[in-house]
């Protein structure tokens, strides 16, 4: 419990201070870049960081829980190296070329076809930080996601002070350093032995995302409710929007605890599956993050008639009940992390995949029809509605996961204890055949 808990920190601590970065980076370049010039680039950007996100598709979260249960196996990550690789740079290739297709003549060309080094970095670093995750070494995960940041960030000041006046490009060549930066650093500490560069196969490369397109899933309904604040705006209007977008937007920062805890338990449900061992460590560790997460959320709840207009201005003091509610979107998804990571860790991944889908569907309807309803405060309901879904389906399986746990455990202990134990597990089914039944 001590190394999840210190996991769990190392992450945390890791993802604040590369969010720091992130967001002072993004300010820094929205002052010197002005409105219309920022909204275009950040858009593509985005762009840029759905495309790594494809590229990717889940293919890492299969590897490390395959590495997790063997981690005397090389093999596995060599080939997800060869062929993230190889995916990395033809998707870096396709983004130039197309962006000099696309914009030829555009102001926009030449800062485009720079993040083409950041989509290649982003694919590459991600997948040279698995073994770390496997291992639960998160102290290297954390830190190249800091040294990220922290190098685009120092990238942009030092290029504002010598070359001022092309912030338009400063801010793509921040980025793709700070990438290149984790990529150097994640191959410092990788162990040589896994890192072999072999001939792909298109057939290794389709193979590789057909195991992992359930992971997958769960990155692309993450993009997909990112249309929530346009829906508001489309049915709602542009006012209720912006009264939706702050705090939903300004509450992410709260989602990195149970995160970064289900990042850390993640390996270790992983390997515990694969040996039998038992989950009450991780069980208890998880009540303690919730209870963590109760007690941070309830002092907000009771700060934001304060917070929200000191932060945002007295024109924002409508979104303090938005962010109220939305407390509870967070409280929910803390709930539904470690859930989502138990099951794919498991190996019901392809169950939980449809599940993340089927909630996030569920969701911007009902964000629509909040808004429709009741503006920003309706649209937060909804969004509160989405995990509330999330939850019971990932509970269902759950429970069934730990019924049948149970039936295993009683099966193994038949096997070592002659003809006494069966008998006692006869026994048991008889005296409940109700968990008998749900155990087949």
């Amino acid at each position: 419990m001590r190394r999840l808990a210190f996991n769990s920190a190392v992450l945390t601590l890791g993802a604040y201070v590369a969010q720091g970065a992130s967001i002072l980076t993004y300010v820094l370049a929205a002052r010197a870049l002005g409105p219309s010039a920022f909204g275009p680039l950040l858009g593509v950007i985005g762009i840029a960081t759905l495309v790594a996100g494809f590229g990717d598709f889940g293919i890492n979260g299969w590897t490390i829980r395959a590495l997790a249960r063997n981690p005397s196996a090389p093999d596995t990550f060599q080939e997800t190296l060869t062929a993230k690789l190889t995916i990395a740079t033809v998707l870096a290739v396709l983004w130039g070329l197309s962006s000099v297709v696309l914009l030829s003549h555009s102001p926009l060309e030449v800062p485009v076809v720079l993040l083409a080094a950041y989509v290649f970095c982003l694919i590459a670093a991600g997948t040279l930080t698995v073994p770390f995750r496997a291992s639960e070494n998160m102290s290297v995960v954390s830190l190249v996601g800091a040294i990220e940041k922290l190098a685009a960030l120092g990238v942009w000041v030092a290029m504002q002070a010598f070359v001022p006046n092309r912030p338009e490009i400063t801010l793509p060549i921040a980025l793709s350093a700070g990438g290149a930066a984790s990529v150097v650093s994640a191959s410092v500490f990788i162990p040589r032995r896994l890192v072999a560069i072999t001939a792909p196969s298109i057939r290794q490369i389709l193979q590789l995302w057909k195991w992992s397109y359930s992971f997958g899933m769960v990155g692309v309904s993450a993009g997909i409710l990112r249309a929530d604040v346009a829906i508001v705006n489309a049915i709602a209007g542009s006012y209720s929007s912006g009264v939706y977008a702050a705090p939903a937007r300004i509450t992410s920062f709260l989602s990195i605890i149970p995160s970064s805890f289900s990042a850390a338990v993640f390996p270790r449900i992983a390997r515990s599956s694969a040996s039998g061992a038992s989950r009450l460590p991780e069980v208890l560790s998880a009540v303690g993050m919730l209870a963590i997460m109760v007690a941070l959320l309830g002092v907000f709840a009771l700060v934001a008639p304060l917070v929200i207009p000191l932060a945002l201005g007295r024109a924002y003091l409508p979104s303090v009940v938005v962010f109220q509610i939305y407390l509870l979107v967070i409280l929910v998804n803390a709930v539904n992390q470690p859930l989502l990571a138990l099951l794919q860790a498991e190996g019901y991944e392809h169950y939980a995949g449809w599940a993340v889908v089927a909630s996030a569907l569920f969701g911007l309807a009902t964000i629509g029809v909040g808004a429709f309803l009741n503006g920003a405060a309706g649209a937060a309901v909804g969004a509160v509605l989405l995990q509330l879904l999330q939850a019971a389906l990932f509970a269902r399986k759950a429970v069934g996961l730990r019924r049948r746990m149970h039936l295993t455990s009683l099966v193994a202990q038949s096997a070592d204890g002659g003809l006494e134990a069966p008998l006692t597990f006869a026994k048991s089914i008889l005296a409940d055949p109700v968990k008998g039944q749900s155990g087949k």
